[in-house]
């Protein structure tokens, strides 16, 4: 299976990163191809397909302009520099299926969409809270915060639980309720991964579906050889991220209450230096820090410990550090938060105490650091737990499951459904983009007075938004409801200044689907997506390459051929040669909708003989005269023709 893995980081950042490399690492082993979807950062692996990687995106450096300030935040709600590299790279890869992990801002979640379009199945792991909380966390002032609930991203603005700017907070409100606007997430997503039942629980408590959603708990490898007992003089280690919800001034007080208790702390992190001052201020002589440790330092760590603690204020996806304590056949101490309490089995394999409960945790430590035994009989539970559980044969069987599921096509079609005349309304469907029906200008209004007309006859609602000038002064024609509305009467600005007041108009009607017609109001198609309406275009040909443009209209309309293929939900094209144009040139599957026609009857007519003509003598052009219809080539090829041939086709 060739599996495409999607990651902002592409190396070690975070305990993130260091499971995803270990997956992909045991995929390879198990005889799979896999790649890396990420940003060009130095410090990660050289991959072939690094050339499709986005450049280093640095959202903290303070030197950018207000317009590079803008850019970075439009980049970060949606960016189609990603889309597009994505686009290339699927090209040349060809995955069966995509896992998602940490992709917010950096490569952001337009990603998702580039994935659908290109039918790729995608697994969305969730290593956070992102979906629930636009700071990613839960976490406000140090503990654990729920008040985004149901989607209150707002709060993000008021509560003070994120660091950043004011700026800053209102690009990650904006992000988040902009992809909540466009179901990003619930209607690209093909499976939502959660490590916990915990964090399944949140989801669904928030309104996520149950159904697509799994719980697959990381997986830990263990220490090759038995794990040895601790030293009688072992010290305690916390090992992680020095940030104010882990809970370390809860542990820097308990350990002033345990002066013969050695604690060792492993990390960086915002609140080094204030932990150091705090130490220095208790005048702490049984704690030391030791920096970021990684590889065998860390587990050397780990494996000399007596036991880890893990006092965090916060919500955990899952704490894998419990499993790496447990795999050295250490037991741990935490707060009873979170998932924690799917790997901590009370009195069994570690001690639980309230979340800043500064007392209990006082009375775990000193318990369990007075009985070493006991500690040790835990430490080999734990280490069962892992054997037993969360080997990496047990979580590659489960997600093989799941990736074979996808590309398998597990979905059963939907049951066919037969409508009939005058039965309930199925679909509210607005056409925009046209000049209106009855009068007739171009094939569009033929379009619109065909397809309307069965749709109706089919039990949909049909809306045709008009121009005032073009089409009578009527509410209904067809069974289909007109809206007539003003335009300037301008080449250039007629049908942008329509199109713009008709996609206003629909926002606050009750449609289902927004059908607009053409290059130019495909523009304006991503509007009603805000408002959980879908839309389509239907390309009926490049319309830049038509003569009578100028050069800046020519301009505006090729962008309205990528806005085609990037903003609607879905795009039609009614010929075979823009089907290959966009395939070639967007790697986009577009449906290939051919025009349709009503088969008439050959029947004799007086008006022939009025005009001087005879059946099967003459040649007829029928459309619009405009240049790109080339008529005139017609013309002068008809008078090349020799006298006696052109008198008798006049004839």
């Amino acid at each position: 299976m060739r599996i495409l893995y999607c990651n902002k980081y592409n190396f070690a950042f975070s305990g993130t990163e260091v499971y995803l490399f270990d997956l992909m690492e045991l995929m390879r082993t198990k005889g799979h191809t896999v790649a890396l979807f990420s940003m060009a950062d130095p410090r990660g692996q050289p991959t072939k397909y690094d050339r499709h990687f986005l450049p280093l995106v640095d959202f903290k450096n303070t030197g950018h302009s207000m317009i590079g300030r803008a850019k970075l935040a439009a980049h970060a709600i949606y960016s189609g520099d990603a889309r597009v590299r994505l686009r290339k790279m699927i090209a040349e890869f060809q995955p069966d299926v995509a896992h998602v992990r940490n992709i917010y801002h950096h490569l952001s979640p337009s990603i998702l969409w580039e994935l659908q379009a290109q039918r790729v199945p995608i697994v969305y792991h969730v290593n956070d809270f992102k979906l629930l909380c636009p700071s990613y966390n839960m976490v406000s002032h140090g503990h654990a915060c729920e008040r985004c609930h149901n989607a209150k991203f707002w709060h993000v603005l008021t509560e003070g639980c994120y660091a950043g700017s004011p700026g800053s907070k209102l690009v990650l409100a904006a992000e988040a309720y902009f992809h909540t606007w466009l179901q990003t997430y619930r209607k690209c997503v093909d499976r939502f991964l959660a490590p916990s039942r915990f964090v399944k629980d949140k989801l669904v408590e928030n309104g996520w579906e149950a159904a697509k959603i799994d719980v697959l708990p990381h997986f830990q490898r263990l220490a090759a050889a038995p794990p040895e007992h601790a030293a009688a003089k072992a010290s305690v280690l916390y090992f992680g991220r020095l940030s104010p919800e882990k809970g370390l001034t809860d542990l820097l007080q308990a350990m002033q209450r345990l002066p013969n208790v050695q604690l060792r702390i492993a990390g960086e992190g915002p609140q080094s230096s204030k932990l150091e001052k705090m130490v220095d201020s208790l005048g702490l002589a049984n704690v030391e820090f030791t920096g970021q440790l990684a590889g065998g330092d860390l587990n050397d760590a780990i494996a000399g410990a007596r036991f880890t603690v893990l006092p965090s204020r916060a919500y955990e996806t899952f704490g894998k550090s419990i499993l790496e304590s447990f795999a050295f056949g250490r037991t741990v101490i935490a707060s009873d938060l979170g998932s924690r309490r799917e790997l901590i089995h009370e009195d069994k394999t570690g001690l639980l105490f309230p979340a800043g409960n500064v007392e209990q945790l006082t009375e775990q430590i000193s318990f369990l650091h007075e009985r070493p035994e006991l500690a040790a009989q835990m430490g080999a539970a734990g280490r069962e737990l892992v054997r037993s559980r969360h080997s990496p044969e047990t979580h590659y069987a489960a997600l093989m499951k799941l990736y074979e599921k996808l590309t398998l096509g597990d979905k059963k079609p939907p049951p066919a459904r037969t409508i009939v005349a005058g039965a309930q309304v199925r679909l509210r469907v607005a056409f925009i983009g046209g000049r209106g029906v009855i009068s007739k200008y171009s094939g569009i209004e033929s379009y619109y007075e065909e397809v309307g007309k069965r749709l109706v006859e089919m039990g949909h609602q049909v809306t045709v938004y008009c121009r005032s000038y073009f089409t009578p002064p009527l509410k209904e024609h067809n069974g289909m409801r007109l809206v007539r509305l003003p335009t300037f009467r301008s080449k250039h600005l007629e049908t942008l200044v329509h199109t713009l007041l008709s996609t206003v108009h629909v926002l606050f009607t009750g449609c289902d689907v927004v059908h607009y017609q053409c290059l130019g109001p495909a523009l304006f198609s991503w509007i009603p997506r805000l408002f959980r309406k879908k839309t389509v275009v239907s390309v009926q040909g490049l319309d830049w390459q038509r003569k009578k443009w100028g050069p800046f209209a020519s301009l505006v309309l090729r962008l309205g051929e990528q806005a085609s293929v990037r903003l609607p939900s879905a795009t039609m094209v009614v010929s075979r040669n823009l089907q290959k144009h966009y395939q070639s040139r967007y790697f986009n599957r577009v449906t290939y909708v051919p025009n349709g026609t009503t088969v008439r009857q050959r029947r004799s007519t007086s008006r022939l003989s009025e005009w001087g003509l005879t059946a099967g003598k003459y040649i007829l052009f029928l459309g619009r005269f405009s240049p790109e219809k080339n008529c005139h080539l017609l013309i002068e090829a008809f008078e090349t023709q020799p006298n006696n041939v052109f008198a008798e086709r006049r004839a």
